[in-house]
């Protein structure tokens, strides 16, 4: 692009965040990753006196006290020592994707279940997020046992958690619920079975990240399955973790979904505190929303004429750099036109096109031996320029037909061709 290119466009093509923006952004991940030391860091320490006194003295903590109530993870809880089981035996263990396609992984399921013994008890847990409300989040869990639903729990984790946490909290739901059912004393296993492989692979496992408290918790209810009150002839068993594929149709994962989308439409706990993982969410949320409104102020006017949307979606990075130069000059009128060499005075300009008409923004679209008019887009002018110039799709087009009749090249060149 070119160095008169207002700077609001060069951002915005570039992907690059306003200084402002990008320098909060770095603060409030920073501010968010507090949650994540332990107890005894100096930051951490500090972090919690601020959240106690409640005393904006330092730009660091306003940050700490602009962030929601939050869960604190403690990453030195398990002795570093300790022996801890290898990925590739988890998914084993759980059944994991291991080269598989969804629809074999969901095959093999079916045929697995049958040989699950009808008195064990099953749970499918799931989690969803709503936009609909606002972006809550929900859980669900089903509970199964001979073949009958015993238990079916929806609630909500309000707006400030994501679908892992939701995943892992409704396993934990429905395992507590297992536990407590009269009828765990006729199960020798507890089975838990859900979608999301990350949360499968770590219910078992230690975990310093988001939701470790409810991933503790799951891992005491394990502990309690096998001293659990049961017949004198069934055998103690253990809580196992399974991974179902989501989404093909498996009749108690498809319910617990059901269950996790009803609860996101539940009204938030009062005591809803925010998770880990929504805590860096909430920081790129805001970064996004702040940008959008600081280009709605500072977009150029042509560009709002296009109707070109920040974001990466009309993005022209992933095109060649030449075409897309092109097309970016096109946008902001700052390129090798009539208008832009008179304004800065280009003596040696040439400011027609071969056809005889002077160079524009738009020429590319008028030009008669271009033919663009005609051949580019059967829509009218008022709606093939903005789709052209305006998106990727449209853009990817203009690219293949200016890559096809080398218009700036032989039609309309930058230089005068030099002819024998």
């Amino acid at each position: 692009m070119y160095r008169t290119t207002p700077i609001a466009a060069l951002l915005k093509e570039s992907q690059i965040l306003p200084p402002e923006i990008q320098l909060n952004l770095i603060s409030q991940t920073f501010a968010a990753r507090t949650a994540r030391l332990d107890p005894y860091h100096p930051i951490r320490k500090r972090a919690t006196k601020i959240v106690r006194t409640k005393k904006p003295t330092s730009r660091f903590a306003r940050w700490i006290l602009a962030l929601p109530q939050a869960e604190a993870v403690n990453p030195i809880a398990r002795p570093p020592w300790e022996v801890l089981e290898d990925r590739n035996a988890i998914l084993k263990r759980i059944s994991g994707p291991e080269g598989r396609s969804k629809a074999q992984a969901a095959k093999d399921f079916i045929e697995f279940l049958p040989t699950i013994p009808s008195s064990d008890i099953q749970v499918y847990s799931d989690g969803s997020k709503s936009e609909a409300t606002d972006g809550a989040t929900g859980a669900g869990s089903v509970t199964y046992q001979a073949g009958t639903c015993i238990d079916r729990k929806s609630y909500s984790l309000g707006r400030h958690a994501e679908v892992f946490d939701a995943e892992a909290s409704a396993a934990l739901t429905g395992a507590k619920a297992a536990l407590a059912l009269p009828t765990a004393r006729f199960a020798t296993d507890l089975w838990v079975f859900l979608d999301n492989l990350e949360v499968a692979t770590r219910l078992l496992n230690p975990s310093t990240g988001s939701s470790q408290s409810t991933f503790e918790e799951f891992q005491e209810v394990a502990r309690k399955w096998p001293l659990r009150s049961r017949l004198p002839h069934t055998s103690p068993g253990a809580v196992r973790i399974r991974w179902v594929p989501g989404h093909l149709k498996i009749p108690g994962n498809e319910e617990a979904d059901q269950a996790a989308k009803e609860g996101a439409s539940l009204p938030a706990p009062a005591d809803a505190v925010c998770s880990l993982a929504s805590l860096k969410r909430i920081a790129r949320t805001e970064t996004k929303r702040t940008a959008l409104q600081l280009w709605k102020t500072t977009a150029p006017a042509n560009y709002k004429e296009l109707q070109i949307e920040y974001g990466p979606k009309t993005s022209l990075l992933a095109l060649e750099r030449p075409i897309s130069g092109r097309i970016l000059a096109a946008r902001s009128h700052h390129g090798d036109f009539a208008a832009y060499h008179t304004r800065f005075n280009h003596e040696d300009a040439i400011l027609e096109c071969s056809c005889g008409k002077r160079k524009s923004p738009l020429h590319f679209y008028f030009c008669r031996k271009g033919k663009a008019l005609k051949t580019l887009c059967n829509q009218p002018p008022s709606e093939a320029i903005p789709w052209l110039l305006g998106t990727l799709a449209g853009a990817k087009r203009l690219a293949d037909w200016l890559t096809a009749t080398k218009f700036y090249q032989e039609i309309c060149p930058y230089r005068p061709q030099a002819y024998p």
